[in-house]
């Protein structure tokens, strides 16, 4: 069993035969969906989405908190160390565990967190400006290869989902690509579009007009199947590289000591919230491909992105100032 589950599995195994009865009328009082980001972001946009029909779900009020700070570090810690009672909970992005592996002394451990469910995934592409000659995965690494130390891939910032995935691609095809950390994918599009860069590993929402336009260039899309926005296009395993994993993806978590009973409860309404046909519509006007996932789906999907992320830390020496 992973950290993960055996801490969460432990600590609301615990809490259950204490409480008994004490938590059946959860929840007493409005639950706090906690965004470790600013307002206006797909994961922003996701809380409060699902925050109504949560909320009448649970018969209770579920209110979004954005915490930011120190890159989703400062919510998420406070979360960590929130009362175990259910009402508190992490709307959390894919960065949650890398504070834990490139810090000597993180303010959290993911061993302080139960997962409750995979909400959903904002899909990567990788694209190129229109002009680069070519058309697919294979030629960039051919065209690449003949221009060694001349390309550069662009990130949302080191150690993003998109930094990792730019530094496996380099891995996995030999290639020396330069990194070029932005401050999110509105600069790092910009210089993309400008030529100042070379690829990036995007979100399909940042990328897609400009692909409408002819701006810019798909190669391959970083998910398990095409995207119905972009049919035609093959996945990077399709061409051969499926240990590439980038993705901007969003979860529910509580503190790993909260009861079982709670975190299924919680878990069944976010996954009965997001099975509404209304609001999956709504996340796919934004380019959010709704999921719902079960805790332990969700917990193994963190124990791999901690695996390859270790991994490419290792073999690179990443760190959070690089």
């Amino acid at each position: 069993m992973s950290v993960i589950s055996r801490r969460a599995l432990l600590g609301g195994a615990a809490a259950a035969t204490t409480a008994g009865p004490a938590f059946a009328a959860w929840p007493e009082r409005p639950i706090r969906l906690v965004v470790p980001f600013g307002a206006g972001g797909p994961l922003d946009a996701l809380a409060r989405l699902m925050a109504p029909l949560m909320s009448e779900d649970l018969g209770q009020s579920a209110v979004v908190d954005n915490r930011t700070g120190a890159g989703g570090v400062i919510g998420s810690a406070e979360v960590a160390r929130a009362a175990p009672d259910g009402h508190t909970a992490l709307m959390s992005g894919v960065n949650l565990p890398v504070i834990t592996l490139v810090q000597r002394d993180p303010p959290y451990r993911m061993s302080d967190f139960a997962p409750l469910s995979r909400l959903a995934v904002i899909p990567h592409v990788v694209v190129v400006p229109a002009a680069l000659p070519v058309s697919d995965m294979a030629g960039f690494v051919a065209y690449a290869k003949a221009n060694p130390g001349r390309l550069s891939f662009a990130s949302f910032g080191v150690t993003t989902s998109n930094h990792f995935a730019g530094e496996l691609l380099n891995l996995q095809a030999g290639l020396d690509l330069t990194h070029v950390p932005y401050r999110g994918g509105a600069a790092a599009i910009a210089d993309l579009l400008a030529g100042r860069v070379t690829c990036m590993f995007s979100t399909l929402p940042d990328a897609l007009p400009f692909l409408r336009e002819g701006r810019l260039k798909a190669l391959g899309a970083v998910y398990g199947e095409r995207l119905r926005w972009l049919p035609d296009l093959p996945t990077l395993a399709e061409q051969g590289m499926p240990g590439i994993v980038s993705e901007s993806a969003f979860g529910l978590l509580v503190p790993a000591a909260t009861p079982a009973a709670i975190q299924q409860r919680l878990g069944d309404s976010a996954r009965r919230t997001l099975a509404d046909p209304q609001l999956r519509g709504r996340l796919e006007q934004l380019g959010l491909i709704p999921v719902g996932s079960t805790g332990p789906e969700f917990a193994a999907l963190i124990e791999r992105d901690i695996r390859l992320y270790a991994d490419v830390i290792r073999r690179t020496g990443i760190t959070s100032l690089n």
